[in-house]
């Protein structure tokens, strides 16, 4: 009995082993149905085991074994499957040993199993193959619950009277034997999960250890203190670049693998450790790869073993340290950089620490601060305050406030200031300085350098600029001035010359022919001062909405009688064109001057072209001559010919009054910087591109104008229209014979004139009688009321009084007063008859209306 017991319980050990190597196995992990198949398997060949060692109980022969743990855990973990193949196992052993009663063993053999998948089922393992405790109830009451049908099937064939009482006593010795089973089968069971759950964790935990030395370039090594060779792992066989797998490689190889200059340092160490001298150690050293890549490394080792103090085993780890040694060199390169750079710039490099704004901190400074401040780093580092006290004291606030913005918003912070060296010596430095926040401190990396010599020489070059600005403008003004003297003077002897003929001519054809000359003499003096006026941007401008394209489709009607046939005229019309707000009569002025330069420079052959366009501007200066232009909608008029260009030295003085490159008496020189003034007046430019041999483009930019195209009309009146009809007009002139001029032009025209000096007179006479219909005035007069104060006076005696200004500079009216009105009409002196009269003229309709 004892030796079959012996066997049942060396047949469960068994089943223990292969249960755990089913546990364990890494290719069945994840597959339940394999791993419950294989435990019917092997539950299976134990109760075929269990059954052939079975006790013979006396007197009816019937077999005790073990099987009742293997077959119930059959159910329990191996489920159906395991259950049907260990079911069937005993069912067969027990129809092969032909017990008494072959049908209850067979029952017991399929029930057992069935019991434990039915517990299964009910209460299934939380984590397989791990058994609960509280599942083992279950199954015991399950067992023993199967003898029940036994007991009734067994005791009625027993011949005593008592065959009942003798079936259960019977029941009781298989109950207490299978429980004694489930419950030994349930503790190996239990020890075989948990030595499979520790294996696999010990496997995954290598595996990890594996990887991460091999991708940390790491690795292990192990050797006998008397052995030739060296135990290398996947990671050291990485980092000694050896195409090998894990194994033994011979200490010579791996000395051949060691720098030459470190081997002997390092087969000094392993000695000491083989002879016990250093129970562990480390070292550093260089690694030569076969295929001659440097690497640096560090070995750590410990030996074991030995009972004199001699270690019979090493084992080490290695490191690879060359991402930590180039960064180590590359960190060095960078600092012997920095110090060279240093030593080398105009100035000085500087840390502070900013954490305590009140209390700030130098932590380093260059030693070139002598060369600035005179004090040396030494005495700096003593004594910071040396620094502000140097500093400009009118700048200091301005330069705190800048340090501190620069902190509290993370941007960089430059700025110019001037300091009192130690020797007195005033020098100029520029500061740039940026904060970062390392371990919880504020600190400024600054760079100050010494910019005196700049300072000096900026200072020296705009000295020398406002002395050759002022050379240039007395040039300009002396051109100036003399040109302006010479066609005057020709001008003056023209009308003089005819008025002293014409008063002592008596002929009425000849008066009228001197008398045309004078006047066309006067209008000529009338458009130089008008040019001149465009060159210095005070021109009277009337601004229209017009649009370029038709402006220059009815100026091709005179374009053609103004240039000759040889001379091909094309043009490049945008459509859609924006509008602008232009004067009309100053822009064909400005495109006549732009064709008839254009038809000189080509000698009178060639190709003129007339383009317009629509453009966006957006950078701060577009021309040659650096003038503002501001960003938004322009439309650009470009007028191009094929002529001999504009040489190098001519370009910069096109534009400046009378220069001119034609020969004496063939142009004024007014003509491009009259263009200019008015461009710049209308709050446009002038672009020139011009190359010699090949031609030259000046390009007009207009400012785009808001609202429709629609051209502005103004009132137009035939010559009987603009005679009076007795409308009393004041009249305030103080120039006697402008006044006298404009009291007869008037008085012929049909108006009763009173005509004063000044505007204080004519005040008076309104004040008295303020029935006049119309005041036309000087701006410019002596006395206390300027002609828009006049205005001004007079229309709070009577708001509706209609007033026309005349002045001989075109910004008195916005100089000297603010009574202008929308309606009022500005006339430039000198004015014709016909202007004069239709200004009357219009300004009373606009009151009749």
């Amino acid at each position: 009995m004892f030796i079959s017991i012996f066997q049942s319980l060396t047949a469960l050990l068994l089943a223990g082993v292969f249960c755990y190597a089913i546990f364990v196995s890494g290719h069945l992990r994840g597959r339940k149905r394999l791993q419950q198949t294989l435990m019917g398997v092997v539950f299976g060949i134990l109760v075929i085991a269990l059954s052939l060692d079975s006790y013979l109980l006396e007197p009816r022969k019937v077999p005790i074994d073990a099987n009742a743990g293997p077959l119930i855990f059959a159910g329990y973990l191996g489920g159906p499957i395991g259950a049907l193949i260990a079911g069937a196992c005993a069912a067969f052993m027990v129809s092969f040993n032909s017990g008494p009663v072959p049908i209850v063993g067979v029952f017991m053999g399929l029930a057992i199993p069935t019991v434990g998948l039915i517990i299964g089922y009910l209460r299934p393992p939380t984590d397989w193959p791990v058994i609960p405790r509280f599942a083992i109830g279950y199954l015991l009451c399950g067992f023993a619950a199967l003898f029940l049908v036994p007991i009734v099937i067994v005791g009625p064939t027993i011949p005593t009277g008592n065959g009942y009482r003798i079936a259960a006593m019977s029941a009781l010795v298989f109950i207490a034997v299978g429980a004694t089973s489930i419950l030994i089968t349930w503790q190996i069971l239990i020890y075989a999960a948990k030595f499979a759950s520790e294996a696999a964790r010990s496997a995954e935990l290598s595996r990890r250890l594996d990887l991460s030395l091999q991708h940390s370039g790491m690795g292990m090594f192990e050797r006998n203190v008397d052995d030739t060779d060296v135990y290398f792992d996947a990671g050291m066989m990485a980092a000694y670049g050896l195409d090998r797998e894990p194994g033994l490689v011979p200490m010579s190889t791996w000395a051949t693998l060691i720098h030459p200059d470190d081997l002997p340092r390092l087969q000094a160490e392993f000695q000491k450790s083989d002879t016990g001298e250093r129970e562990r150690d480390r070292v550093d050293f260089r690694v030569v790869r076969p295929d001659g890549t440097l690497r640096y490394a560090r070995a750590y080792w410990v030996g074991e073993g030995g009972t004199d103090g001699k270690p019979t085993r090493v084992f080490g780890v290695q490191s690879d340290l060359t991402d930590i040694r180039e960064a180590e060199q590359r960190q060095l390169e960078t600092i012997n950089r920095l110090a060279v750079i240093a030593e080398n710039l105009p100035g000085v490099m500087f840390q502070s620490d900013m954490t305590d704004r009140k209390n700030p901190k130098l932590l380093y400074i260059s030693p070139k601060c002598q060369d600035i401040w005179g004090y040396t780093d030494a005495e700096i580092y003593a004594d910071s305050d040396a620094l502000m006290r140097a500093h400009d004291p009118s700048d200091i606030d301005l330069f705190n406030a800048l340090v501190a913005n620069g902190i509290d918003s993370r941007t960089p912070v430059s700025h110019r200031y001037r300091i009192t060296a130690r020797d007195g010596t005033i020098r100029w430095l520029d500061y740039h300085g940026a904060s970062t926040i390392k371990d919880c401190c504020v600190l400024i990396e600054s760079i100050v350098l010494d910019v005196t010599h700049e300072v000096d020489v900026m200072a020296q070059v705009e000295k020398e600029r406002e002395i050759s600005y002022r050379a240039q403008k007395s040039e300009s003004i002396g051109l100036l001035t003399g040109g302006v003297a010479h066609d005057f003077n020709n001008l003056l002897a023209v009308i003089l010359g005819n008025l002293e003929l014409l008063a002592d001519e008596n002929d009425p054809a000849t008066q009228n022919v001197l008398r045309n000359a004078a006047i066309t003499a006067a209008l000529r003096g009338a458009d130089l001062t008008k040019n001149l006026l465009s060159f210095a941007r005070k021109a009277r401008l009337t601004p229209e909405v017009l649009d370029l394209n038709n402006v220059l489709r009815d100026a091709k009607t005179w374009m053609g009688r103004t240039l000759p046939e040889s001379i091909s005229i094309r043009t490049s019309l945008v459509p859609e064109l924006w509008p602008v707000a232009v004067d009309r009569s100053s822009l064909e002025s400005a495109l006549l001057n732009l064709i008839l330069n254009a038809r000189d420079a080509m000698a009178g052959q060639g190709n003129l072209t007339i383009e317009t366009a629509n453009l966006r501007i957006d950078q701060g200066y577009v021309d040659s001559r650096q003038e503002a232009l501001a960003p938004g909608r322009y439309v650009m008029l470009a007028v191009s010919d094929t002529g001999e260009g504009i040489a190098q030295d001519d370009r910069a003085s096109i534009f400046e009054p009378f220069f001119t490159t034609k020969p004496p008496g063939s142009g004024s020189g007014l003509g491009l910087s009259m263009i200019l003034g008015f461009m710049k007046q209308s709050g446009g430019t002038v672009q020139v591109y011009t190359e010699v041999g090949e031609g030259t483009t000046f390009k007009l930019f207009f400012p785009a104008a808001e609202g429709s195209k629609e051209e502005s009309v103004s009132p137009t009146f035939a010559e009987g229209e603009i005679a009076g009809r007795g409308q009393r007009v004041l009249v305030a002139e103080d120039e006697d014979a402008v006044r006298k001029t404009l009291v007869t032009i008037l008085e012929r025209a049909g108006y009763v004139v009173t005509a004063t000096s000044s505007g204080d007179k004519a005040f008076a006479v309104f004040n008295a009688d303020p029935t006049f219909d119309l005041l036309l005035t000087d701006i410019v007069m002596p006395g206390k009321l300027q002609g828009t104060h006049l205005a001004k006076a007079l229309r709070q005696i009577r708001s509706d009084l209609p007033v026309v200004f005349m002045s001989g500079y075109a910004t008195e009216a916005m100089v000297h007063g603010n009574g202008l009105r929308p309606e009022d009409i500005r006339l430039m002196k000198p004015v014709q008859r016909l202007d004069i009269l239709a200004a009357v003229a219009t300004v009373l309709q606009l009151r009749a209306n």
